[in-house]
């Protein structure tokens, strides 16, 4: 296996891992085509939905189903491996954070 460049890189799967993960979240957490960033609001579809992990890699988190939030890239690139309850405080979210406390 070649070694990836990125943290976590392996973890990530492959293409169709990704793509598979992409659906998932769009079906779980919205219409199918669209859904909302869990810690902004902002609306995502295919192209701008990113997989963000509750538990982060650092701390030994996967990107299980269980484990996967959808995300824009601001806020995944933003939150990188704090707490999501610390995140959302941060960011003026806390209504949503109640649910991961």
């Amino acid at each position: 296996m070649q070694r990836s460049r990125r943290s976590n890189g392996p973890d990530r799967g492959n293409s169709t891992d990704r793509r598979r993960r992409k659906h998932y979240l769009l079906n779980r957490f919205g219409d199918g085509h669209t859904c909302e960033c869990l810690h902004c609001g902002q609306t995502l579809d295919y192209t701008t939905i990113e997989a963000d992990r509750i538990v982060p890699g650092s701390e030994g988190g996967s990107y299980r189903r269980d484990n996967i939030v959808p995300s824009c890239r601001r806020c995944n690139a933003s939150r990188q491996d704090a707490p999501i309850v610390d995140f959302h405080l941060s960011i003026g979210r806390m209504s949503v954070s109640a649910s991961f406390a």
